[in-house]
């Protein structure tokens, strides 16, 4: 029973320091069971901002709160088995109760101060006027194409005029102006810039391609 009880201490203090490491505790990634990632609340993983309309939560059962249990479970059995005279079953009730009080801590620490600075919604990652775009389907003079733009982490392809009237060829860097009626009104990136007094260059370095 002791090396038993050394083992989980072991295992759980090397996954609790992984995930440390590896940013696990902080993004407060759950352990995926098949069929039961409903239960646990998709793995205890927390809420996306596109799902945050839905409420985010940290399940209990996640790799830190497990870890935590392992290590408190394993390190309290191991000392009681060394240096207390209580019999085994009683042994692996205290450190059963060890182990949820560690997990417990963990997972109060997830849910009170780190789950609700992963799940907060800004609302300027959701705003389209200003943001930096590339036309993907040419836009003719007095005309609809295509732009292609991030929004709040993701990939998106709205139609497009310009505001100028002008004609944009395919992979022109432009900025949305406003948008009306689900149409973007956009302005070449270079004719904003000059216009703002901003520094020249790319609109943005991390705006999506357009693809071939």
């Amino acid at each position: 029973m002791e090396q038993l009880f050394l083992g989980c201490f072991a295992f759980g203090l090397v996954f609790t320091v992984a995930s440390f490491l590896l940013g696990a505790f902080g993004g407060g990634h759950g352990l995926h069971i098949p069929g039961l990632d409903g239960l646990l609340g998709h793995g205890g993983a927390v809420g996306h901002a596109g799902a945050g309309h839905h409420g985010a939560g940290i399940s209990p059962f996640n790799l830190s709160t497990i870890s935590a249990f392992l290590t408190w479970f394993g390190g309290a059995g191991y000392l009681l088995v060394r240096y207390s005279s209580f019999a085994g079953t009683l042994i692996v009730v205290l450190a059963t109760a060890s182990g949820i009080a560690g997990g417990g801590v963990i997972f109060v620490t997830l849910a009170r101060y780190v789950a609700p600075r992963l799940t907060e919604m800004r609302p300027e990652d959701y705003q389209m006027v200003g943001a930096a775009a590339r036309v993907s389907s040419p836009i003719r003079a007095g005309g609809t194409g295509e732009i292609v733009y991030a929004l709040a982490g993701t990939r998106r392809a709205d139609g497009a005029r310009s505001v100028t009237g002008e004609a944009l060829e395919r992979g022109a860097e432009v900025v949305i102006i406003k948008v009306e009626r689900g149409i973007a009104y956009v302005e070449r990136w270079d004719s904003y810039a000059r216009r703002l007094g901003l520094p020249p260059g790319d609109a943005d370095p991390a705006k999506p391609e357009i693809g071939p």
